[in-house]
């Protein structure tokens, strides 16, 4: 018996995850993932933001996170920055060198790497351009196992002398149900489909023999 139970409630959280996330996906598809929509642009426009967001790339990934200074505009007083992590908005010249170049570097934090997909820019103005992207985000600290995260991301960029450099940043990580779900998606055996596709057919068979036992 108490074997039994033990399992029962094992699962309990499972399936009440599943309901909560069944909930969600009747309220909007939330999963549903369309073709991009393709965004006209100069291509001028787009190699020059394309580049800032490479050199982001390449600056995070060098471990130099106080390079990344450079690609922000010196002549705006009021950067904003909105970190994943972080409780709050990052606004100002200040805030900003204190988070991407602090004193001293995080001795836990062994290593960070940024990977971007999916990019898409919107010119808004003559000197000024929108960027959507996926961002997957790996990070190893001391004495555990490196992590990894997909988010996505949105910048303002606005053109100067020395190419299109940052205004603004927000990243927006998926709702904790939503990133619950992906961590059981992942969990499914590469054989899934496969059994699947027999399961059902043997349910209908199942539920065919109860109706002639009726």
């Amino acid at each position: 018996m108490k074997s039994t139970s033990v399992a029962r409630f094992a699962v309990l959280p499972a399936i009440l995850i599943a309901g909560l996330l069944a909930g969600t996906a009747q309220a909007g598809a939330h999963k549903e993932v369309r073709p991009a929509v393709e965004i006209p642009v100069d291509p001028a426009v787009r190699e020059g933001v394309l580049a800032t967001l490479a050199a982001t790339e390449r600056g995070w990934n060098s471990q130099d996170t106080a390079s990344l200074l450079k690609l922000w505009d010196d002549a705006d007083e009021f950067p904003t920055y909105l970190a994943e992590e972080q409780a709050q908005w990052f606004v100002g010249k200040a805030r900003m060198k204190e988070y991407l170049d602090p004193p001293r570097p995080n001795p836990a934090i062994e290593a960070v790497r940024e990977q971007y997909s999916g990019i898409q820019v919107k010119q808004i103005a003559p000197d000024l351009a929108i960027a959507i992207w996926y961002m997957h985000f790996e990070m190893k600290i001391i004495r555990s196992k490196p992590i990894g995260e997909d988010i996505r991301v949105s910048a303002v960029l606005r053109k100067t002398g020395d190419g299109w450099k940052y205004i603004h940043w927000a990243e927006s990580p998926k709702t904790a149900l939503v990133y619950i779900e992906d961590l059981f998606e992942k969990d499914v055996s590469a054989d899934w489909d496969e059994f699947y596709r027999q399961a059902v057919e043997d349910k209908k068979e199942v539920w065919r023999r109860k109706r002639e036992q009726q």
